[in-house]
């Protein structure tokens, strides 16, 4: 009855009742007819609470002493059945205090409900006015109560942000890159970022998406760094194929649900649906460059050599993150020829590059083309941009050795011809370029519109000389 009194919605107007009519307090066992001008006790049941506080048929229930309930604006006989059958029921854990009149005068009858404060009187809150009307002031302690109980609440409930924003590029039928995101040669991965709120510590982050087998569960060892609740998400939504299509048409953007279920220590699941877009621009050069090897010290080998080369790899960085690594020479054709060495995975894409050696063959000159072999959880290899190293004989060194010094004795002397006709080359920048654009042994000669600098490049030299005016003024 106190439930279905506070959830209730009342509606209507006060007024006198049309006519008679009788209503039944039952947790209470008594009954009471209005008749617009009293309320006359009707029936009350043995043993009942009515009965026990003395409260006897004829009795008439003159007004109600405690509690005080807001929605009693009238006398007992002008409320309407709903109101009247509330106001004669003790509430639960409660007792009502009723001045009743009998044949030798007024008394006092206590009706001490045997029902127990219910264990959460308040399961949905705020309440609406009109349910805050009928609250006793015993209740009204217990719904403030409640209502700091449900602000904790609101402040210690799992919350969840899952942030995406990816692009996918294509050139000529070719997926060449994903921003804010990456690929395997089957399936394209979004990058999610999804900042959790556990105040009680993440138990775990579920994934599931309508896509075929994306299901994953992560814990709290998995977030970005140690301690944290911000995690990386790179679930495979689309086939590669499917995101080259769009370009076989008017490109529009991808979406995908994925359901993302966050559990908090000791705290109901949180579950969400999270719709995941993928915008595709076609004939459009990507912006991202993947490069998950550099090769370091040495610069250039001799043959014979047994210097180790010194690697940076960063094989965790790329999105998926692959099962294994590892380092591969390939030809021309970007082949593999021979596989060097397994390549180490970093804790997450957020780690650092990692420093590796590696002996190369240097029993002749070639050039060594090193590539980082990728191989994901989905069946497929990626073989990124092969970096190179050249490995040369002595006789090419020399070669080389010469080549400089000639090089540089060209450009020399081409620099002292050009000082001998134009001391001052930016005075009249004009006739200096038409001068340089008339020489033989020049590859090229550009300025700047402005005048701000010129360039050439002798023939045979390893590098074109930039002639910046600012600084010979």
């Amino acid at each position: 009855m106190f439930l279905a009194s506070l959830l209730s919605v009342f509606a209507g107007a006060w007024m006198f009742a049309a006519a008679p009519f009788t209503v039944t307090m039952k947790s209470a066992g008594y009954s009471a007819r209005s008749d617009g001008e009293t309320v006359t006790v009707t029936q009350v049941e043995p043993k009942s609470v009515a009965a026990e506080a003395g409260l006897q048929p004829g009795m008439k229930v003159k007004r109600i002493d405690m509690p005080a309930r807001a929605f009693i604006k009238v006398p007992l006989a002008q409320l309407d059945a709903t109101d009247l059958q509330d106001a004669l029921t003790p509430q639960p854990g409660e007792s009502l205090w009723l001045k009743v009149e009998r044949a030798k005068g007024t008394t006092q009858v206590v009706l001490q409900s045997r029902e127990p404060l219910p264990d959460h009187p308040f399961p949905s809150v705020p309440l609406t006015q009109a349910q805050l009307e009928r609250l006793t002031p015993m209740q009204l302690g217990l719904y403030h109560a409640r209502l700091q109980q449900a602000v904790l609440e609101e402040h210690e409930r799992p919350r969840f942000d899952a942030m995406q924003d990816t692009t996918a590029y294509v050139m000529q039928g070719k997926l060449v890159g994903v921003e804010g995101g990456g690929a395997t040669p089957l399936w394209l991965h979004p990058r999610i970022d999804l900042q959790a709120t556990c105040l009680t510590g993440v138990e775990s982050v579920e994934l599931v998406s309508t896509a075929k087998g994306v299901r994953r569960t992560l814990g709290p060892e998995d977030s970005r760094y140690p301690g944290t609740k911000t995690f990386d998400l790179t679930p495979a939504l689309w086939p590669v194929p499917r995101v080259l299509q769009q370009c076989e048409g008017a490109p529009k953007p991808l979406e995908q649900s994925l359901r993302i279920k966050l559990t908090c220590k000791g705290k109901p699941p949180l579950e969400r649906d999270v719709a995941m877009k993928l915008a595709v621009r076609c004939n459009v050069p990507s912006p991202v460059t993947l490069r998950p090897l550099d090769l370091r010290e040495p610069w250039d080998f001799m043959v014979g050599d047994k210097t180790p080369l010194q690697v940076d790899v960063s094989a965790h960085q790329l999105i998926p993150r692959p099962t294994e690594a590892t380092l591969v020479e390939v030809d021309a054709k970007g082949r593999v020829t021979r596989r060097l060495m397994p390549l180490p995975l970093g804790r997450n894409a957020h780690a650092s590059s990692i420093p590796v050696k590696v002996a190369l063959d240097t029993t002749v000159a070639r050039t060594a083309r090193l590539a980082l072999e990728a191989r994901f959880s989905d069946g497929s290899t990626w073989i990124s941009e092969p970096r190179t190293r050249d490995i040369r004989s002595q006789a090419q060194r020399e070669a080389d050795d010469r080549e400089a010094v000639e090089a540089h004795a060209k450009l020399e002397a081409f620099g002292k011809r050009l000082a001998a006709k134009f001391p001052e080359p930016c005075a009249d920048l004009p006739a200096t370029m038409k001068w340089l654009e008339a020489q033989p042994d020049l590859e090229y000669a550009s300025s700047e519109e402005d005048g701000h600098s010129f360039a050439y490049k002798v023939k045979g030299a390893l590098a074109p000389l930039i002639f910046s005016c600012h600084r010979h003024r």
